[in-house]
């Protein structure tokens, strides 16, 4: 079966929606003879219908756009900082020894721990969180855009300098390309960063946004709303990380869904 067929595509989607059909399957048996207590697994049905009105109401759309706002901006920033600085420090090996480290410590820390002197700073508005999650996905970006650069075969450049190729037209036409592959982990892994932090900010302070609603329902212990709004995020995160690889897909062919 070959990668990228029509039946590779389907016996994909296939795994993916019987492991749905497994969640759904447990779920119910945790409602029913699994005797699971309802604060903690409201039954199916109960939240299908909070997210079937929670999803057309108009306070949903307002909470979604504020966070999709936060995301989209902070994850622009970090996107294009974190390429230029990426791609600044691959020039170099003494550049990328002392900002490699640097990129994978900001990686590995758990930003939003300074969540609260963003606030001090920035206030409790959007400024703050897209700020906090500016500077949590730019990190991966720079790791993997220096990663990204350096994997370039030698090969391509000095071929590209015998055709008489300007250093500009290397490094954007060469050098740029030929990194994608290894570029785009970064941007999605960036992504990923600005998408959680974005949330988790909202939900430890915040008056909107998708994350705070999710906070005011599991403070009210009204679990089938939790859960619905839990659902309603997880559908929403899946359908930007559709659009991101769509967007690799239909420009560069370098990932596939």
């Amino acid at each position: 079966m070959r990668r990228g067929s029509v039946s590779y595509r389907i016996v994909v989607w296939a795994i993916r929606l019987f492991l749905l059909a497994v969640i759904l399957g447990l779920w119910l048996f945790g409602n029913g003879p699994g005797g699971v207590s309802q604060l903690l697994l409201p039954q199916f049905p109960k939240v299908w219908a909070n997210f079937g009105g929670f999803v057309v109401s108009g306070p949903f759309w307002m909470n979604l756009w504020t966070t999709l706002y936060a995301i989209l901006i902070s994850f622009a920033i970090a996107a294009v900082v974190g390429t230029l600085l990426g791609f600044w420090a691959a020039r170099r090996p003494l550049r990328a020894r002392v900002v490699e480290p640097i990129a994978l410590w900001g990686y590995m820390a758990p930003l939003v721990l300074f969540y609260p002197l963003f606030i001090l700073w920035f206030g409790v508005g959007p400024q703050s969180r897209i700020a906090l999650a500016a500077i949590s996905s730019v990190f991966p970006i720079i790791y993997g855009s220096i990663r990204a650069f350096r994997s370039v075969d030698d090969i391509y450049l000095r071929l590209g300098s015998a055709y008489g190729a300007s250093q500009r037209q290397i490094d954007w036409m060469i050098k740029l390309r030929a990194s994608l592959p290894v570029l785009s982990s970064g941007f999605r892994v960036g992504a990923a960063y600005s998408v959680t932090t974005v949330i988790a900010s909202e939900i430890l302070a915040s008056t909107n946004g998708l994350g705070n609603i999710l906070a005011s329902a599991s403070q009210l212990f009204n679990g089938a709303q939790a859960y619905a709004i839990l659902i309603a995020i997880l559908i929403f995160v899946a359908l930007l990380q559709l659009g991101l690889n769509r967007l690799f897909a239909a420009r560069h062919g370098v990932v596939d869904d």
